[in-house]
């Protein structure tokens, strides 16, 4: 039996705001950093492979982004984002059409998880269009526009996150 929620819940964004000093915001793009990594899977069933992404994916989820936007006392911003997704060890050892299934749904994953991460790049980038001033409300807001996002997409099973 699957999960009820078996994808990622939201994004957890950290705003670390030093004494703002001047009032123009940095010319510089924020700075980006993304690293993606993997849990293994073996499983060479249907069932197996949701069992085995429901108990080692992260935070019991298939996969999950958070992202962190920082900035200096200048106005210097940066973006960590950090995605965890499932790896398949063997997935020569699938049947095919099991292997072209879950192909389909951890490309359609991927995609997800990536538009979480934009949205802590856009919350820089509105943060530092703000000259860093109200970054904290900012940050709020795209928690928001994550967890609205998860509803909308019911955690990306309409996008095309699902085995089945």
């Amino acid at each position: 039996m699957l999960k009820k929620c078996i994808l990622n819940v939201g994004i957890l964004a950290i705003g670390l705001m030093f004494a703002v000093s001047g009032g123009t915001p940095a010319q510089a793009k924020p700075k980006v950093t993304e690293t993606i990594k993997t849990y293994a899977v073996s499983a060479t069933s249907l069932q197996g492979l949701i069992q085995e992404m429901d108990q080692k994916g992260p935070k019991t989820y298939w996969a999950f982004t958070e992202w962190y936007v920082r900035w200096t006392g200048d106005c210097k911003l940066s973006v960590t984002v950090d995605i965890t997704l499932p790896k398949h060890k063997n997935p020569e050892k699938m049947p095919a059409d099991l292997r072209q299934k879950f192909d389909t749904m951890l490309a359609a994953l991927t995609a997800h998880e990536r538009q979480h991460g934009r949205h802590g790049i856009e919350a820089a980038q509105e943060i530092e269009r703000a000259a860093c001033v109200g970054g904290d409300a900012i940050l709020k807001k795209y928690n928001a526009i994550d967890v609205t996002f998860d509803k909308k997409t019911d955690h990306g099973r309409k996008q095309g996150v699902a085995l089945n």
